[in-house]
């Protein structure tokens, strides 16, 4: 009704416009030839008549001007009117398209996820061939949580990384900064409970510090042996229970206590082990993760079976989730010969870990994927720098000299192109995929490239042109080629003069020594390149660390460590952690070998996407077997 009134508002002024300058028209034409002809007695009255004439066309152009006025004030509502539908009419259109993308991406969701679960053969137990199985159950005993068959398949943890972006995400739980960065509140996601239906409360998180840290009630003396405890160590209060799912943890103002504890920390069920006590506990393992265990025999195999009440689902692919895989065994094969022999029998599926040379030949063979990752560990080697290592206290390592005559005496580009893929590169402490990790153009003009001539004329000045013995330790099939490195090395440090005994062994026994922090000599570990090197930093740099044989309280290290520790900021945290690395390098903390390509060998009806990480022994929740 408002549109037409107002268009027949439109005519009726045209109309009048027109009436009126015709009106107007006239009254000029008549009035000029009055004034022509007016002479005489009637003057007085057409003047009038002619003064009433122009008032009345005054008017006519004032009425004229008011409806153009009227006209323009109604054109203008109704361009406002137009646009206003207009805009109306754009929002609903885009409203319209953004409803149409989100449900093409949802059916795109739905049908992808059809597409897996059709392609999926969810009855399948699929066989890793591994290379030891030994030691307990109890992933927060010593020796214990380095085995990678019994940690990430069965146990969880507080929070965890995603794959893609290396950022900290909510796993079983999240947390929280409180009381100006003096605690932090640990929250439960509900849902979560362990194999034997029990739920998973803030009372088991509380329990699982408490004990890594070495603290236990349950016991006639109060102490439990643990070999996490560096993981707590930031803890320096008690943990209370505020209710059920809320952990409140007092902590050191350290920017990465809730990432160790959150990330680290096995969380283990308080009721199992009050019961069993800590050796029936380690014969038991009863825990919360991906796969339930189903039977553990030592040096022979592990069975675990898909926990198909686990809380964390297949929508998130970057994180640790629910397996396809219905039944996992990992079968003990010692020999790297003897797990390749066993996928080639069909008698496994999946070798993570193999050497170059026995895998190589099967890039182009049909019905076999190779797999290549960047190794989880850089090779290091670490100088016992805290104990003496003869009679009269000396101790060669402590000389700066000695260790750059290490670094020197080894050829790093030989050994890993020889023994390797010919694709690794050195390694400088922190790993470059980590945060704040020493790049190319930094570390380059750095290296400590070999060279035998002033790897001798170092120890010459440092007194040592003699030479000298040294243990060394190293470890036996858990790493590919680990013992052909330490052989490697071994050969190489001879030439300068330092003369190694070598001993390996599995790698639960090297690492319970190392821990020890006592037994002179050298020790072959690694690092790892977790997105944030804190771990690397608080074990075996940081003094007093778990694994930290390799102190020196005579620089400015520590001080750095301290330094990276208390910074909130995320970009100057990134340049405080480079700093580190440099000077752990320049300082010639270790001897800095490679980081590693992992290499090993798959069946080709299996897929194993790992987002980036390494595909290792704790990534088998990731494997989706095919139906062929």
């Amino acid at each position: 009704m408002t549109e037409r009134n107002y268009w027949q508002r439109m005519r009726r002024s045209k109309m009048s416009r027109r009436a009126l300058l015709r009106a107007s028209g006239r009254a000029g034409v008549g009035a000029a030839g009055l004034a022509l002809v007016g002479c005489g007695d009637d003057d007085d009255d057409a003047a009038a008549q002619v003064a009433q004439e122009q008032q009345d066309q005054q008017q006519a152009v004032a009425q004229v001007q008011q409806d153009q006025q009227q006209q323009q004030q109604a054109m203008q509502q109704q361009q406002a009117q137009q646009q206003q539908q207009a805009d109306a009419q754009a929002q609903q259109s885009e409203q319209q398209e953004q409803q149409a993308m989100q449900q093409q991406q949802q059916q795109e969701v739905v049908a992808a996820d059809s597409a897996r679960e059709g392609d999926t053969d969810w009855e399948r137990t699929v066989t890793v061939a591994v290379p030891n199985a030994v030691g307990g159950l109890d992933v927060q005993g010593p020796g214990n949580y380095t085995l990678k068959w019994n940690g990430p398949l069965h146990f969880d943890q507080l929070l965890q990384y995603d794959l893609v972006t290396r950022e900290i995400v909510p796993h079983v739980g999240y947390y929280e900064w409180i009381e100006d960065f003096t605690a932090v509140l640990m929250h439960l996601n509900p849902g979560h409970a362990w194999h034997d239906g029990t739920p998973m409360t803030a009372e088991d998180v509380k329990f699982s510090i408490d004990r890594a840290a070495g603290n236990a009630a349950y016991n006639d003396s109060g102490v439990y042996e643990s070999g996490v405890a560096y993981i707590v160590a930031k803890v320096n209060a008690e943990v209370t229970a505020i209710d059920e799912l809320t952990t409140r943890i007092p902590v050191e103002t350290e920017v990465t206590a809730p990432n160790s504890i959150g990330t680290t920390m096995p969380l283990v069920p308080r009721h199992r082990i009050e019961e069993l006590g800590d050796d029936g506990y380690n014969r038991d393992g009863l825990a919360s993760g991906p796969f339930k265990l189903t039977s553990f025999q030592p040096d022979i195999e592990v069975r675990s079976v898909r926990n198909d009440d686990y809380p964390i689902g297949y929508d998130n692919l970057n994180v640790k989730h629910k397996p396809w895989v219905k039944e996992v065994v990992q079968s003990v094969r010692p020999e790297p010969v003897a797990r390749l022999a066993a996928i080639q029998a069909g008698e496994a599926d999946v070798a993570p870990s193999l050497e170059w040379e026995l895998v190589q030949e099967f890039v182009d063979e049909p019905g076999f994927e190779v797999l290549f990752d960047p190794g989880c560990c850089p090779h290091t080697i670490f100088p016992n720098t805290i104990v003496p290592m003869f009679e009269d206290g000396s101790n060669p390592y402590r000389d700066l000299r000695v260790r750059q005559a290490m670094n020197h005496a080894v050829d790093v580009e030989t050994i890993y192109t020889t023994l390797g893929t010919g694709r690794e590169q050195r390694a400088y402490g922190i790993g470059t995929r980590q945060l704040g990790g020493m790049q190319p153009e930094q570390s380059g003009p750095l290296t400590m490239e070999y060279n035998v001539e002033k790897a001798m004329q170092l120890m010459d000045a440092a007194g040592y042109g003699e030479g000298f013995e040294s243990d060394f330790y190293g470890t036996a099939g858990f790493f590919a080629l680990t013992d052909q490195i330490a052989l490697s090395v071994q050969q190489y440090l001879d030439v300068v003069g330092i003369r190694t005994n070598l001993q390996l062994d599995p790698l639960p026994d090297f690492r319970a020594r190392m821990a020890q922090r006592d037994v002179p000599g050298l020790h072959y570990y690694f690092t790892n390149q977790s997105p944030d090197p804190f771990q690397v930093i608080a074990a075996e740099v940081a003094i007093g660390g778990t694994l930290s044989v390799a102190e020196y309280p005579d620089t400015d290290i520590q001080d750095l460590v301290d330094a990276q520790a208390t910074e909130f900021d995320p970009e100057k945290r990134v340049v405080a952690i480079n700093k580190l690395a440099e000077r752990i390098y320049t300082n010639a903390s270790w001897l800095f070998l490679f980081e590693t390509v992992a290499t090993g060998l798959m069946r080709d009806d299996l897929e194993w996407d790992m987002k980036g990480n390494s595909r290792d022994y704790g990534g088998l929740w990731g494997i989706r077997p095919l139906v062929t």
